[in-house]
């Protein structure tokens, strides 16, 4: 399909690096650009960004999306800009911001989480098992009792996102997607939940947040003057209202209605889905209300550890492959899938509990930790590669039990991320779980997500469900076969059964270790 002017820019703030996808209104990518940028680990549990690399970074990727690309300037018509949930950015009163940036996985107010949590206010019903130490009140709280002068200069805070919206346009605005995951806002119940600021300590916070809270796909502004002369794009094109990369991302699988369900892997996972219906229940993250489409619940569920399981493995018990890898250019990962291949379903019995990092979703537990069992004389390499899929996929089925118990099905997975690279793992998670796994012609969901609000701002579509179904192909699909599917049952059982019985023990040792050390 040959790619048809005007053209739409999306913009993906990444952990790792920021990149650039310069699409068509049919969803066909024509350019692309990518820039990495360093985090700093100062002390246990931090983790700071620059705004300044993000914002160099960007000029570097979008000019190189549009040098591939090599379209005129004037033929791309808008812009938007997602970016990391949680990444908490403060600004003086000019604008400039406060020092770094404290990124998602920064977890140094581990201690105000619990504080916040303990008060069990009405406003932490989306979090019912924990507060998490990434979210925004509780590193604000950090801030306040730690870095008082800090806290005190900030005139605004605002995430990453938002953050670049203001580059972008020079207005200041805040996003409902994320405030709403993360921020404790509630549109349908008056918005900010002042009483609970109250309450934790924050009473003043509200003054710093900026007033104006926009959906996604409003028009921010225009591309003010400097940026798009930084960026060599028209002056004044609009700026689409963005909001976090992992849940704007199910546009860009076309998960716009309840029902489907939007798997994004990596080194974790994200499960997210639209509801029609308010819902909150310990071991679900949500429903957040209004946070992707109008009048319905945004429905999330994680997983700490996944592709960082089977990047463990292969790092430390396959460096033969990662040899023969390099000398052949192999992937190893594909090379530990032919062994897998050949181990029957269930592994023979070998059950790996994939809760490395914790776990995020249904127990929310971040003493719990990784285990195997069932292994015997006969158990190799194989084995042990499969049984990791297959825990995983468990942890994923897990997840969608919890949905169920509260009357949300979800009848079809769309898939995106690295795990779709695996036809053996795609075939896995949809025979484990029971659920068809579709995956969509675009890897970049979420670069494709941003292209979809720019081009819903340019007024290109009637509404954000038209702009996804118009601009998002499906493409292969993996459907649960039925003897698999039964035979796992026996195994999964297996699988839920090992965290309650280890539960104590994990945390009698998570204990001991941290004292040890």
């Amino acid at each position: 399909m040959t790619p048809q002017p005007p053209y739409v820019l999306g913009i993906d703030g990444g952990t790792n690096a920021i990149k650039v996808g310069l699409y068509d209104l049919r969803g066909n990518r024509i350019g692309y650009g990518a820039c990495p940028y360093s985090t700093t680990f100062s002390h246990p549990g931090w983790a700071e960004q620059s705004p300044n690399d993000w914002w160099d970074g960007l000029v570097q990727a979008t000019r190189a999306c549009l040098a591939e690309a090599a379209v005129p300037p004037e033929e791309v018509i808008a812009l938007s800009a997602d970016a990391t949930t949680c990444t908490l950015v403060l600004l003086d009163g000019r604008g400039q911001h406060i020092g770094p940036a404290l990124l998602w996985m920064d977890v140094r107010a581990s201690a105000q989480a619990e504080q916040i949590f303990a008060t069990g206010d009405s406003a932490l019903r989306y979090s019912l098992a924990g507060c998490s130490a990434e979210w925004m009140p509780p590193k604000m709280l950090w801030l306040q009792q730690h870095e008082p002068e800090r806290y005190a200069a900030a005139h605004s805070v605002v995430e990453y996102v938002d953050w670049l919206g203001y580059r972008l346009t020079g207005k200041l605005a805040l996003n409902i997607n994320t405030i709403t995951q993360r921020w404790f806002y509630d549109r349908s119940t008056g918005g900010w939940p002042l009483s609970f600021f109250e309450a934790i300590g924050l009473g003043d916070l509200h003054a710093k947040l900026p007033k104006e809270v926009l959906p996604l796909g409003d028009v921010l502004g225009g591309l003010q003057p400097e940026a798009a002369d930084a960026l060599q794009l028209p002056v004044g094109i609009p700026v689409a209202v963005n909001g976090g990369d992992a849940f704007v991302s199910l546009l860009g699988l076309r998960v716009v209605e309840p029902g489907d369900l939007g798997l994004i892997t990596g080194s974790s996972n994200v499960l997210a889905g639209l509801s029609a219906e308010r819902f909150h229940h310990a071991g679900i993250f949500g429903a957040y209300p209004d946070a992707v489409l109008p009048g319905l619940f945004l429905v999330e569920g994680g997983q700490a550890s996944t592709g960082s399981v089977l990047a463990w493995l292969r790092d430390h018990f396959a460096k033969d492959l990662l040899a023969q890898s390099a000398a052949t250019g192999i992937s190893a990962y594909t090379l530990l899938e032919a062994e897998a291949e050949q181990v029957p379903v269930g592994s023979d019995g070998l059950v790996v509990l994939d809760y490395f990092q914790g776990n995020r979703t249904p127990h929310t537990d971040s003493l719990a930790r990784g285990a195997m069992w069932g292994l015997s004389l006969q158990t190799g390499r194989g084995h042990v590669y499969r049984a990791m899929m297959e825990g995983i996929a468990y942890g994923t089925r897990a997840i969608l039990q919890t949905f169920k118990a509260n009357n949300y099905v979800v009848k079809r997975i769309v898939a995106s991320g690295g795990a779709t690279r695996s036809p053996l793992f795609m075939q896995i998670y949809a025979d484990v779980t029971g659920v068809p796994i579709v995956l969509t012609e675009e890897p970049e969901a979420t670069l494709l997500s941003s292209a979809i609000l720019a081009a819903y701002a340019a007024g290109a579509f009637a509404s954000l469900p038209e702009a996804s179904t118009r601009m998002v192909r499906p493409s292969a699909s993996f459907v649960p076969d039925p003897a698999r599917h039964d035979r796992y049952d026996a195994f999964y059982q297996f699988y839920a059964e090992t965290y309650p019985q280890l539960r104590a023990l994990m945390h009698r040792m998570s204990g001991f270790v941290a004292q040890a050390n």
